[in-house]
């Protein structure tokens, strides 16, 4: 279990989490995915350099226990949206 849960991840460089999103995104057009979900992934290497490696992990199709903390950090309440 997580103790801290930090929203938006620190020190994470602004083009690393663009192609980070941009892959959950494809992801989730080509399976023409509707509805709330997590998607996860494993970045190896340093979290501000702008070609670090990552690969997918998974989906997780339901809204996650720490979904509040989204909330909080983009002002979208998940479960009404």
């Amino acid at each position: 279990q997580k103790v801290i849960e930090l929203a938006p991840a620190r020190n994470i460089h602004p083009q690393l989490r663009e192609r980070l999103l941009d892959c959950a995104v494809t992801l989730a057009m080509n399976c023409n995915y509707k509805g709330a979900g997590t998607v996860e992934f494993l970045v190896r290497g340093d979290l501000d350099s702008t070609d670090a490696d990552f690969v997918f992990m998974e989906v997780n199709p339901r809204v996650q226990v720490e979904h509040t903390v989204t909330e909080e950090a983009t002002g979208i309440d998940i479960v009404q949206t």
